[in-house]
């Protein structure tokens, strides 16, 4: 009698599962879960930084068109919705329209006191 051996197929889910090993999102992941400090330091990166020399009135003018920006895409997004993420696309814009006229009368204020 011959022994049987059993051979065990490579998969697809297996190939995949490999190739996934050495990948950097999985060290992400595992840097994540497995190791906080590390996962804060990829966190830390930012993605908007301002210049140290930056003016007031130049921020509040910056912040003021980002502003403008963020109303203009909630209306958008509000009239192509109905119902309650309209409702949520409409408190954003209310928001955001309440800073900006904020930010507006601050630069009206500033412009009148530097003249």
């Amino acid at each position: 009698m011959t022994p049987i051996t059993k051979i065990t197929p490579q998969t697809e889910a297996d190939i995949e599962l490999e190739a996934l090993k050495d990948s950097a999102a999985t060290q992400r992941a595992l840097d994540y879960y497995l190791k906080p400090a590390v996962s804060q330091q990829f966190f830390e990166k930012k993605l908007f930084i301002v210049r140290s020399d930056l003016s007031q009135e130049e921020a509040m003018v910056n912040a003021s068109d980002y502003l403008r920006c963020a109303i203009a895409t909630a209306h958008g997004a509000a009239e192509s919705q109905q119902g309650s993420p309209r409702d949520l696309f409409l408190s954003v814009a209310h928001f955001a329209e309440s800073a900006k006229m904020l930010l507006d009368k601050a630069l009206d204020v500033q412009q009148v006191s530097v003249r």
